[in-house]
Parts: C-alpha cells; sequence; structure tokens
C-alpha cells in the first residue's frame, strides 16, 4: 500500500483464539504484523466457545478482561467480543462474516500461525476463508517454509507466489502473506501450567498476573490443555 490514502484507509487484522490467559507472544505477535505495515489495526477476537478447545478454563468476560488489560495504551489493537453475541461453536468462517457487516468495506486480514495453516483443510468451511478476508500467516520455529508454500497451494488454490514467497495473490486480488522472523517461546498452557503449581507465570504482563491473581483463576487447573 502506497500513498496517504492507503496509509489513512483502515485495514484490519482479525486475530482470534482462547486466549486463556492472554500472554506477551500474542501482544509482540500483533506488534509484529502492525509492523509490517500489511493492516494497521489488530482486532482481537476471543472465542466464546471454541470448536477445538472445548472448556475454556476462564470465562469469556476474564478474557476479554485480561485482553484489554494486555493491550491497555495501544492505539492500534482493541477488542471485539463479537462471539459473545453469538449462540454455538466459534467457526472462524462465521466470525469473519458478522466483521464484514460490522465493517463494511474494510479490508479484513485473517491472523493464524503456520501450525495453524497445516491444520486448516480440518476447519468448518474453510474454503470459504479465502473469499471473507486475506490470509496473514507467520512462520513457526520447527515447521518448514516449503511445507507450509505446499500447504497453502494445496488449500488455497489458485495463488501465485512472488518471488520471495512472501505474498500470495490471486486473480481477483485476493492476498495470503506469509511471514517469517517472528518467535516466541511462551504459550497459554506453559502459563497455566506455572499458575496451577503456585508459580508466578513467564511470560504475562505484570498487570495480566494480577488480575489472574485477584480472581484466583486457573488455580484448580490439573491437565493443561494445549494454547
Amino acid at each position: 500500500m502506497q500513498g496517504d490514502d492507503a496509509e489513512k484507509k483502515e485495514r484490519i487484522g482479525v486475530f482470534g483464539g482462547t486466549f486463556d490467559p492472554v500472554h506477551t507472544g500474542h501482544v509482540r505477535l500483533a506488534e509484529f504484523v502492525l509492523a509490517q505495515r500489511i493492516v494497521n489495526r489488530i482486532l482481537y477476537v476471543p472465542a466464546a466457545e471454541p470448536p477445538h478447545k472445548p472448556g475454556a478454563l476462564a470465562s469469556f468476560s476474564h478474557r476479554v478482561a485480561m485482553l484489554k488489560i494486555a493491550i491497555a495504551g495501544r492505539s492500534a489493537m482493541d477488542v471485539s467480543t463479537l462471539e459473545s453475541r453469538r449462540v454455538g461453536p466459534s467457526y472462524t468462517v462465521d466470525s469473519l462474516r458478522a466483521m464484514q457487516q460490522e465493517f463494511p468495506g474494510t479490508p479484513l486480514s485473517f491472523l493464524l500461525g503456520a501450525d495453524s495453516l497445516l491444520d486448516l483443510h480440518r476447519w468448518y468451511h474453510f474454503t470459504e476463508l479465502f473469499h471473507l478476508a486475506d490470509l496473514v500467516v507467520v512462520a513457526r520455529s520447527g515447521l518448514a517454509d516449503k511445507n507450509c508454500h505446499l500447504a497453502i497451494k494445496e488449500v488455497a488454490g489458485d495463488y501465485v507466489p512472488d518471488a520471495d514467497r512472501r505474498l500470495w495473490v490471486r486473480d481477483d486480488g485476493a492476498k495470503i502473506w506469509y511471514l517469517t522472523g517472528f518467535s516466541s517461546d511462551v504459550s497459554s498452557s506453559s502459563v497455566r501450567q506455572q499458575l496451577a503449581s503456585q508459580r508466578y507465570p513467564q511470560g504475562v504482563d505484570q498487570a495480566v498476573s494480577a488480575y489472574i491473581q485477584k480472581n484466583h483463576l486457573y488455580q484448580a487447573e490439573k491437565n493443561a490443555l494445549h494454547s
């Protein structure tokens, strides 16, 4: 995007997940994507009833509150509660349809890790994702880039990559970005394990940690779920 008008036009990066709890990796990832200038706003969309991770340990309201604390003071980041207004599993395609209605005419880009990309063919109505939003795929340590490139070709269809295989474009202008250079060694499951063992959680904003302690969250967990 070039020119003043392009810079001013809102382009939303949709960051979905359970955020159970939000950790510094979630915030750093948003900052990383913003720095690429693919989008100029990140909207966190916590799942109310995640289909792939049933039984979230903290309530939706607590997870929203922790997200708002974690991104406080960051004007380019916000939290959407649209999932709380829908009944049933929080499928990504349904969320993106709702966001198109909420932000008509605003380009949407859906953020996901490369590990999720490799599993995308198992998602509910996954082919519709490519017609609802651009994709921003963030490479993950331990996953070969060539495997991710192959996955893009297999699940997305007629996208043509640039020379560096950083941007894939379809005839109608739809895009898939493949970003390298980001890493994070913190996960929500590791945070929950630390809290369940009554240890101070690493990789959590101090104010979020204080909220967790005040509300006695995750203390009864015995078997951590994967983040």
